[in-house]
């Protein structure tokens, strides 16, 4: 008995062992049959995914959907890539067979291999072969998505070590697998060698083609088909072409994603007169314009549409497109018998080819269904392209190009729906307290503060007609020269005033003097939202525009401080709440000091102790009690004057490089009205935000009322 029980735990320990160790090699067996497979699809499965949602992010805001699965994506492509390529070249080909396998099924693939190879062997491995130059050209990536972020356009050499570094894995691949043999050249081993080796070319060109394009945006024209208005032909009757083309010559005049560029100053002059003369007449048509332009400035910076309407582009698609679709005929009509690879490989392998396929013809659509085929289709070399241009003014005509969304914030919402508990505002009127002893007030402000809550109600709303229509007003009355002469001194130029204009035009000299830009957001805000709940009850489309422009640029102020940093962010709401909450409530406030409203708690409070900075509320409610003398009408007329004003200056002064890379994230309205001051500067300036030294002069020449330099975050004076 002894012996039996010190012998039977080892027993059963090593036939454990056995067990582990057997089930240990039947999933590595499995992973190596599968690993290659799963990366190879997944690669494909990407591609095609950035090839159908890659354009899909300029028409929606989703975070989750349009910007970090696209970048997830987008990133684990090439790492996978790398992996995919380093298993491809150690196949196990060329090798002896075995002769001591006692294995049935090993024997009948050994004999059938010899029988229409010889005896050279690639194994059941073969058709993996054809799946490295696949996989370059899937790294070549779709035509709707070229880069990921405007930075990457200036790191062009290193995609082009990319190219070389994959593909060298690619060509290492293809001679550690070559197995053509002069004796059969036919045979199915030497005609997969052969397939490998043609689609390797149309890898080599995808992926080139990316960095070509990649390289060529550097320049203003981004490589793109260049056109000369005289070279134009578009009937009348196209108005949609016609929209089009004049798009296209004013990103041509204007350049205006390249803050450095010297623009020509006639062609400038000419696209600013006449663009005022049209947008006077017609807003709709002035905001489409710049949304066709915002859709070929996305074109060039961050996809390779229209890049097959240059002559070398169009080569090289058709060279690609017709190597590949023979490589997929000729592996059809080849004999691939049963035995001579693993089973599903040669499924995978047509998959993996078709799916090249039809990314190459899914990209040549959708170029010819972009903006670009108009331009392409206008010149007088092309006379076949009516059928086009019939096509772009059926489904294009009215096709909305960008959401016609806009952020909203409204404070007045969030005094009426604010209301925490008694179990919270004591839990943090505790917290603040042991904080403020330990000296970390602000690390309380940055997790519980309450302009964290406030920006939970921000909200999405679709755009109301009349908003476009007072932009476009205020612009075309500003920008007039006789207008301008009469209102602005001779040193203050129009379009960078943060209010100042509509001020001494409407006699509001005295009001808001020397205050801060986001202050004065704030404090035209607040009037805003009680002059709209004091005329609730003739609420008029036109109110609703102005009112709309009020909450849109509160949502920039608290929401996207850091997308556009056009002034500091506002975080002074709870030193503000009690009197905000007066103001809205009775429209008159006492003398501070003497009301807290209930809400206004303790952890409020503490915030104020020591802070003589005026209120907010109290400024609001002098510039309310101004603006009650004034008639209703010219009341509005003065706050819609004031938001145009200040969206416009937000657009002007925020830098260049945060407009273009909205446009990945569905494009924000802001950049719009940036781009439209464009098509209305006739100083030929770019932007406040180019260069510092620009604003330095400028500054010094305006007196620095409002020109002064400051950093992202930082005071805009």
């Amino acid at each position: 008995m002894c012996r039996e029980e010190r012998t039977m735990p080892c027993y059963r320990t090593c036939k454990g062992d056995k067990q582990e160790q057997h089930a240990g090699e039947v999933m590595s067996k499995y992973w190596e049959i599968w690993d290659l497979r799963i990366l190879a699809l997944y690669i494909l499965v990407s591609q095609l995914y950035l090839h159908f949602f890659g354009r899909r992010r300029t028409k929606s805001k989703s975070a989750a959907i349009m910007i970090g699965s696209i970048s997830l994506l987008y990133l684990l492509s090439d790492l996978l890539a790398t992996t995919a390529l380093g298993k491809l070249s150690k196949l196990a080909v060329n090798k002896k067979f075995p002769t001591n396998t006692t294995d049935i099924s090993t024997m009948t693939t050994i004999n059938t291999i010899k029988k229409t190879m010889g005896n050279a062997t690639i194994g059941k491995e073969m058709l993996r072969v054809m799946w490295a130059p696949l996989i370059l050209f899937y790294l070549g990536g779709p035509d709707t998505i070229t880069v990921l972020n405007l930075q990457e356009n200036q790191m062009w050499m290193k995609h082009l070590i990319g190219l070389f570094t994959q593909g060298f894995r690619t060509v290492y691949a293809l001679i550690a697998t070559w197995s053509f043999s002069r004796d059969k050249p036919w045979s199915i081993q030497g005609l997969i060698s052969l397939l490998a080796l043609f689609i390797l070319i149309p890898g080599i060109i995808k992926y080139g083609e990316r960095v070509w394009i990649i390289k060529s945006k550097n320049k203003h024209d981004g490589g793109f088909i260049q056109l000369h208005p005289n070279r134009v032909r578009v009937k009348d009757s196209r108005p949609n072409a016609k929209r089009v083309l004049l798009a296209y010559f004013c990103i041509q005049a204007l350049v205006p994603h390249r803050q450095d560029y010297v623009c020509n100053k006639g062609r400038v002059r000419y696209v600013t007169t006449n663009f005022l003369k049209s947008a006077r007449k017609d807003s709709y048509e002035a905001f489409k314009l710049m949304e066709i332009e915002l859709g070929l400035i996305y074109d060039m910076l961050f996809s390779k549409v229209g890049t097959i309407f240059t002559i070398w582009g169009s080569i090289l698609r058709f060279l690609s497109l017709s190597l590949i679709v023979s490589g997929l005929v000729v592996f059809l009509k080849s004999d691939r018998q049963p035995g001579l690879f693993w089973e599903g490989d040669d499924v995978i392998t047509i998959i993996l080819i078709a799916g090249a396929i039809f990314l190459e013809i899914a990209g040549i659509v959708v170029q010819l269904f972009s903006d670009w085929a108009v331009v392409w289709a206008c010149s007088d070399r092309i006379k076949w392209a009516t059928p086009l241009l019939f096509l772009h003014e059926v489904l294009f005509f009215k096709a909305q190009r960008w959401p016609e969304v806009m952020g909203q914030l409204s404070l007045l919402d969030f005094f009426t729906k604010y209301n925490p508990n008694a179990c919270t505002r004591c839990l943090k009127t505790c917290l603040k307290t042991c904080l403020i002893k330990v000296k970390c007030l602000g690390a309380w402000e940055y997790v519980f503060g309450m302009d964290k809550e406030l920006k939970g109600y921000k909200t999405q709303k679709v755009l109301v007609p009349n908003v476009k229509d007072v932009i476009i007003s205020y612009l075309c009355e500003k920008y007039d020269p006789s207008q301008s002469e009469k209102v602005a001194d001779d040193g203050m130029l129009p379009e960078v005033t943060r209010g100042e204009w509509t001020i001494k035009r409407y006699g509001l000299e005295q009001q808001l003097e020397g205050l801060q830009f986001d202050k004065k957001i704030v404090i035209w805000h607040i009037a805003t939202e009680v002059f709209y709940r004091l005329d609730d009850g003739r609420d008029t489309t036109y109110r609703k525009a102005v009112k709309m422009l009020s909450n849109y640029m509160m949502y920039l102020l608290v929401e996207c401080s850091t997308k556009f940093p056009f002034c500091n962010k506002y975080d002074k709401i709870e030193k503000d709440y009690g009197r905000l909450m007066e103001l809205f409530i009775r429209e008159e406030l006492v003398p501070s000091g003497q009301v807290h409203h209930p809400l206004c708690c303790g952890c409020i409070c503490l915030s104020n102790e020591g802070d003589t900075t005026p209120y907010i509320a109290d400024e609001a409610h002098q510039l309310v009690l101004h603006m009650k003398t004034h008639a209703r009408q010219k009341r509005w007329d003065i706050l819609a004057s004031i938001w145009a004003e200040m969206l416009c200056y937000a657009a002007w002064r925020c830098q260049v490089k945060y407009h273009i890379e909205e446009l990945r994230h569905g494009g924000e309205f802001l950049t719009r009205v940036w781009l439209l001051q464009m098509h209305c500067d006739r100083t030929l300036r770019r932007s406040s935000s180019s260069l510092r030294s620009d604003l330095d002069n400028l500054a010094r020449q305006t007196g620095g009322s409002c020109f002064s330099w400051s950093d992202p975050g930082t005071n805009s004076a």
